[in-house]
């Protein structure tokens, strides 16, 4: 008797760790629930669109549930923003090789307008964009060192090569698709923009790098 006893606090405790882990990852899926669905309402309805309650509807939860994980909008923009840059963290991530990389940036940006516009404002905004996404950083320095030593691209900076890829990432996709060629479909739109891209790299001996 005193032996059950004694182990009921170590049960108990044990127990509520499982419960807190399990209402920790229901908590976790249901933020990322919303934040998705936010998303998808953004690239089809536009930034304007965007509302708490609307979210709430398109993921089949009240709003108090919605009110919980985001205080207001702008909490929750500001989620899709964080959001949208670990997918660009992601797209460009070394685990894969550079055309997919290529190609999943393209798509994401052609498939969603309204988002990427929150990572072209952050990008425009004062201060040094290598302080707010570090990944930018870690870009034009892995580039400079690379073009220290390649001949065929001795006299580029790492820094302006970085922000080319980034000002063609985020927007030439999208002129090409509504302004130069709007009649192709968004795959031929991909495979197209991903083969220059690719030709474009090879010219200054990236296409290979990891």
């Amino acid at each position: 008797m005193i032996q059950s006893i004694e182990k009921q606090p170590a049960q108990d405790a044990g127990e509520a760790s499982r419960l807190s882990r399990r209402r920790n990852k229901g908590f976790e899926e249901t933020h990322q629930v919303l934040i998705e669905t936010a998303v998808k309402l953004v690239s089809a309805k536009g930034m304007e669109a965007l509302s708490l309650s609307e979210v709430a509807r398109e993921a089949g939860v009240n709003r108090t549930t919605v009110y919980y994980h985001f205080a207001d909008r702008d909490a929750l923009i500001d989620a899709i923003r964080e959001w949208s840059k670990s997918q660009l963290a992601t797209a460009l991530a070394p685990s894969d090789t550079s055309e997919n990389r290529a190609r999943g940036v393209i798509r994401y940006v052609l498939e969603n307008p309204e988002v990427v516009a929150l990572w072209t404002e952050e990008f425009l905004a004062p201060g040094r964009i290598s302080d707010r996404y570090v990944t930018f950083g870690r870009l034009a320095e892995d580039l400079g060192v690379h073009f220290a030593a390649e001949p065929r691209a001795s006299e580029m900076e790492g820094e302006v090569f970085a922000t080319f890829m980034l000002t063609w990432s985020m927007v030439g996709p999208r002129i090409y698709r509504n302004s130069v060629r709007p009649e192709l479909s968004i795959d031929e739109t991909v495979e197209r923009l991903t083969r220059t891209h690719m030709a474009m790299l090879r010219q200054c001996g990236l296409a290979d790098l990891g």
